[in-house]
């Protein structure tokens, strides 16, 4: 792959986990409370840290060949790194901003067994299914209409953001 084809990968893969990880949310806050909430900080529906959690989760496993293996391994690091999260914006906020107290087998309410499971299925899905895809098609594609088009959503999410931050 060359360098803009790269970037392209980065950009849609970063943008499909994030929306994938908002319609996991949507789905979860639905089955467990029978209503529709918005659950991303953007206006967008995505959610950025499934994009950032999908490629940290593949930037240190992506060697790791066994999917039960990378399963494993996705859930122990997800639920430590949201573990530690839920301390660290309680600390610096002063509120909490999720609970799993209505989760079966939640630790302190701020993790859940249950979820975890969903973080380690819905990483070997990004990692093994998503990027494979999605690399297949930016390979095949015109690398300058990809890096275009990446740029584009790249630049909506980011004046996204903006607006939340200047609200």
């Amino acid at each position: 792959m060359n360098k803009r084809q790269k970037i392209s990968l980065l950009i849609v893969g970063f943008t499909v986990a994030a929306v994938g990880g908002w319609v996991y949310e949507e789905i979860c806050i639905y089955v467990l409370y029978h209503y529709l909430y918005n659950r991303g900080m953007l206006h967008l529906t995505l959610c950025p840290i499934y994009g950032f959690g999908g490629w940290g989760l593949y930037a240190l496993l992506h060697k790791i060949k066994s999917v039960p293996l990378y399963f494993l391994l996705s859930t122990i690091i997800a639920s430590v790194f949201e573990f530690a999260c839920s301390y660290l914006l309680e600390w610096i906020f002063h509120r909490s901003y999720w609970s799993y107290a209505d989760w079966i087998f939640s630790v302190d309410d701020r993790i859940s067994l249950l979820s975890s499971i969903f973080f380690g299925i819905l990483a070997v899905i990004f990692a093994k299914a998503v990027l494979p895809f999605l690399r297949k098609c930016v390979q095949k594609g015109n690398a300058n209409v990809w890096l275009a088009a990446s740029l584009v959503i790249l630049g909506i999410i980011c004046g996204d953001f903006l607006l939340v931050l200047l609200k």
